[in-house]
C-alpha cells in the first residue's frame, strides 16, 4: 500500500517531466503504462503481480542514484563509478535472468485464468499480459543495445554510440530517464514557426512533480479496477475522494505560477543588472566598456559568466575587474575574443566613462601579462585547480567554485537561522545573540561569495541567492561599493568607497581631511560607529547618499536607477527597515522592543566589522601602492589566523584576505590550499605578505593605525 503509491505517483511526474523536456516518445510510454500499473495494483487481490513489475525497478533505481549522484557531486566519483559499472549487469540479472522466466510463469497463469472462467475482469487480465510483453520487449530491447556499446572506448557503459543508434532508442540514458544522463538536464527548444514573445522553455516549474505525485497518490487509493466494468464506479469513487489534502499544493502551485509569470513580464525591468544594455541613440542595445584604453560593445558578447558580470563593466574602465576575473585564461585568448567587439574609432572617440575620474590610471598595464610575478601566480592558480578538475570530471571554472561539501554547510546554516527564527519572534533572550551570529556567518558564507561569482557557475544562482540574505547592504550597492570600488581599487584614495564611509567620525587614511572629532576615534566614535555600520550605515545612509548623489561615497560612479527598479529598491529597503526596526514594537513592551530593534542589529555589526576593517586599515596596509595590479592586491591586505578551521569559519574566508583579493570569483572553500602557494610565490618575488596569528594581533594593529591617523596631521611626530 506504500510502495505502489509511490511508484504510481513517480512515474506520473516522469511521464510528465519527459514531455516537457521533449524526451523520447517510447519514454512516455513506458513511463505511463509503468503509473497504470501500479494504480491498479492497489486493488488487493492484484498486489502479487504489482511486486513482479516492482522487482523490474531494481535497475532503475541504480540508474537514478547514479543520476542523482552526478548532479549533486561528480560522475567520476568512486560510489557513482561503481552505479555506473554496476547498472547493466542489475538490469540483465533483475530483468532478464529472473524476469524473463518470472514473466513466462506469470502469463502462463493468467491464460490458465482465462481459460477456467473464474477471471474477475478480463479487461484487467488483458491489460496486465500486453504490459508484461511490452516491458519485456522493451527489456530485451535495452539490452541489446548495451551489449552493443559496453566495450566502446569513451562511452557509458549503458549507451552506444549516439550516431550508430536510430532515434537513440538504443541509449537506455535517453530512453528510462528525462533527457540525456551525460549532461545536465536542459529542456530543449520547440520548433515553432513563429517565435513567442517573453517565453523561456527553460524555465523550471518547481511545483508541478509535487502535485502530480499528490494527485495520483489520492486517486490510486481511491479507484478500484471494478471502474474498467462500470463507468459509475468511477463517478461515485471520484465523489468520495478527499481533495482536501491537495489545497496546500494546488495554492502553492498557483503562487508559484503568478509569481513566475510577474517576474517573467516585469523581471527585466527591476533586475536591471541582468540587462544587456542601453539602447543608443541609433535603436540598438550597446554596452560600452574601456579595457586599457579601448572600448568594446559587449551587448551581443554571451559572457561564461552571465550579463550581471558584463552589466557591471558598462560606462566604466574595468581593466582592474576584468583582469581581477580572468586569470584562467591567457592573455592572448582573452584579448583574442575581446577584439571581436572592438568599438570602430569613429564611435568610440565620442564615448565616455559615467564618470571622467573614472580612467583607470592608478596602475600600469604595460606588459603586464609578461610581468614573472603575473605569469607565476597565472601558472599557479591553473596548476592547482587542474588536477582537481580532473579529477572531478568538471571544467576548471566549475573547479574553483563552491564544493557540494560547501553547499551542504550553507544550507545547514541557513536551515538553523531559520529554526531560530520562531523563538527569535516570540521573544526568547538567547536569540539576541544566536540569531543575528547566525545571520552573519550565513552572510559570511555564502552571500559575500555570491556577488563576487564565486558560489556556482550559474550566474542566475550568483545573482539571485544574494537577494533572499540581504541583511548586510542591498546586493545591488555591494555590487557598487565592494566590486566595482574596493577590490578594483584597494586602499586607493577617491577610487575606493571603504576608506569614506564615515569621515565626519572615523579618519583611516590620509586622504581624509583631518576633523577634530577624529581625536577620539579610537575611542567612543570607535564603539559607536562598530555598532551602527549596518544597520543605519551601510544599509540605510550609505544607499541614499548613492542614490541621491549618483555616485557611491562620492567615489564610485552610480547610474540613476530607472524608475521600476528604483521602487523594487525602495520597497526593498522598507522591508529591510521594518524587519529589523519596527515589528518589535507591535508585539514586545516598549523596553524589549528597543532592545530587539538595537542589539541585534549592533551585534551583527560589529562581527562584519571586526572581519572586515582588520584585513586593509592597518599601519603595513593603509597606505601601500604598487602600479602592478596584483602585487597592490597582495600588499594592502593582511591574513590573519594561519588559515585555522574557526578564523575561515567566522570570517567566511576574510582571513584569507590576500588570496581573496588576487582571485575573487574562487569559492573561499579553496582559499586554504592556495594561502601557502602564495606566500611562497610573494616570498620569490619580493612581495611583502602580511600576516598576524589571529583575531587578537589583527584588531590591536587595527585599533594601533585607528588612534594613530585621529591625531592632527603635521603635529610633531605625526607628519602624515
Amino acid at each position: 500500500q506504500f510502495h505502489f503509491p509511490l511508484a504510481a505517483g513517480y512515474f506520473a511526474w516522469a511521464a510528465v517531466v519527459t514531455a516537457m523536456y521533449r524526451g523520447s516518445k517510447l519514454s512516455v510510454l513506458h513511463h505511463a503504462t509503468c503509473c497504470l500499473v501500479y494504480m491498479f495494483a492497489l486493488t488487493p487481490f492484484l498486489h502479487h503481480i504489482g511486486n513482479i513489475y516492482l522487482l523490474f525497478q531494481a535497475s532503475s533505481l541504480v540508474l537514478d542514484t547514479y543520476s542523482v549522484g552526478k548532479l549533486l557531486v561528480s560522475k567520476h566519483t568512486t560510489t557513482n563509478l561503481t552505479l555506473k559499472f554496476i547498472h547493466p549487469f542489475v538490469f540483465v540479472l533483475s530483468r532478464i535472468v529472473v524476469g524473463l522466466p518470472l514473466s513466462v510463469v506469470f502469463l502462463k497463469d493468467m491464460a490458465k485464468l482465462l481459460q477456467s472462467g473464474n477471471v474477475h475482469s478480463e479487461k484487467v487480465v488483458y491489460f496486465f499480459i500486453a504490459v508484461n510483453v511490452l516491458i519485456n520487449a522493451l527489456n530485451v530491447y535495452w539490452t541489446i543495445g548495451m551489449a552493443l556499446g559496453m566495450n566502446r572506448k569513451n562511452r557509458p557503459a549503458c549507451s552506444v554510440d549516439e550516431k550508430a543508434a536510430s532515434l537513440n532508442w538504443f541509449d537506455i540514458g535517453f530512453v528510462v530517464s528525462f533527457g540525456k544522463r551525460e549532461t545536465p538536464h536542459q529542456r530543449p527548444k520547440a520548433s515553432r514557426k513563429k517565435k513567442a514573445t517573453g517565453y523561456d522553455n527553460t524555465s523550471p516549474v518547481f511545483s508541478i512533480p509535487a502535485a502530480i505525485v499528490a494527485l495520483c497518490a489520492v486517486i490510486a487509493k481511491s479507484v478500484h479496477l471494478d471502474a474498467l466494468e462500470d463507468p459509475q464506479i468511477v463517478l461515485n469513487a471520484l465523489r468520495g475522494v478527499d481533495l482536501s489534502i491537495l489545497k496546500a499544493p494546488a495554492v502553492f502551485t498557483c503562487c508559484v505560477f503568478v509569481l513566475l509569470k510577474i517576474f517573467e513580464k516585469f523581471g527585466s525591468k527591476v533586475f536591471t543588472e541582468a540587462s544587456r544594455g542601453w539602447v543608443g541613440k541609433d535603436g540598438e542595445t550597446h554596452l560600452y566598456t574601456r579595457i586599457r584604453g579601448v572600448w568594446y560593445d559587449l551587448a551581443k558578447f554571451e559572457h561564461p559568466g552571465g550579463p550581471v558580470a558584463l552589466y557591471l563593466a558598462q560606462g566604466r574602465d574595468a581593466t582592474a575587474l576584468f583582469e581581477s576575473h580572468h586569470y584562467l585564461i591567457s592573455h592572448k585568448q582573452l584579448y583574442g575574443v575581446l577584439k571581436k567587439y572592438k568599438v570602430p574609432e569613429s564611435v568610440a572617440k565620442d564615448l565616455k566613462t559615467i564618470d571622467a575620474r573614472d580612467d583607470g590610471a592608478h596602475y600600469s598595464w604595460d606588459k603586464y601579462e609578461e610581468d614573472p610575478f603575473t605569469l607565476d601566480v597565472k601558472k599557479m592558480i591553473v596548476d592547482h585547480f587542474a588536477p582537481i578538475a580532473k579529477a572531478r570530471g568538471i571544467t576548471l571554472r566549475e573547479a574553483t567554485k563552491a564544493t557540494p561539501q560547501r553547499w551542504l554547510m550553507i544550507l545547514s546554516l541557513m536551515a538553523a537561522f531559520f529554526a531560530s527564527l520562531p523563538f527569535y519572534v516570540a521573544g526568547q533572550w538567547w536569540t539576541l545573540i544566536a540569531t543575528p551570529q547566525l545571520a552573519w556567518v550565513i552572510i559570511a558564507n555564502y552571500w559575500h561569495d555570491g556577488l563576487h561569482f564565486s558560489m556556482s557557475c550559474d550566474w542566475r544562482v550568483n545573482a539571485i541567492l544574494p537577494y533572499l540574505f540581504p541583511w548586510l547592504s542591498s546586493p545591488w550597492m555591494w555590487y557598487h561599493q565592494h566590486v566595482i570600488g574596493h577590490h578594483a581599487y584597494t586602499n586607493v584614495d577617491h577610487k575606493d568607497p571603504d576608506l569614506a564611509h564615515a569621515p565626519q567620525l572615523m579618519r583611516e587614511h590620509k586622504s581624509i581631511k583631518w576633523r577634530p572629532a577624529h581625536k577620539n576615534q579610537h575611542g567612543w566614535n570607535f564603539y559607536f560607529v562598530w555598532s551602527v555600520a549596518v544597520g543605519l550605515g551601510l544599509q540605510v545612509l550609505s544607499d541614499i547618499r548613492a542614490n541621491l548623489k549618483g555616485a557611491y561615497n562620492n567615489v564610485v560612479p552610480y547610474a540613476k536607477l530607472d524608475p521600476a527598479r528604483l521602487y523594487a529598491h525602495v520597497l526593498g529597503r522598507a522591508f529591510y527597515v521594518f524587519s529589523l526596526f519596527v515589528w518589535p514594537w507591535f508585539v514586545f513592551p516598549v523596553w524589549k522592543a528597543a532592545i530587539w530593534s538595537v542589539f541585534p542589529i549592533a551585534t551583527f555589526s560589529w562581527s562584519f566589522m571586526l572581519n572586515s576593517q582588520i584585513n586593509h586599515l592597518t599601519e603595513e596596509c593603509a597606505h601601500a601602492s604598487d602600479p602592478h595590479f596584483l602585487k597592490h592586491q597582495v600588499i594592502t591586505a593582511q591574513d590573519f589566523g594561519g588559515g585555522r578551521a574557526w578564523h575561515t569559519f567566522f570570517s567566511g574566508g576574510l582571513n584569507m584576505q590576500i588570496e581573496h583579493h588576487m582571485f575573487p570569483c574562487v569559492n573561499h572553500c579553496h582559499l586554504m590550499e592556495l594561502r601557502p602557494k602564495v606566500e611562497a610565490l610573494c616570498l620569490k618575488h619580493g612581495v611583502k605578505y602580511n600576516k598576524v596569528s589571529g583575531y587578537r594581533e589583527a584588531l590591536k594593529t587595527h585599533l594601533a593605525h585607528t588612534e594613530k591617523m585621529g591625531v592632527r596631521p603635521f603635529s610633531v611626530g605625526h607628519e602624515h
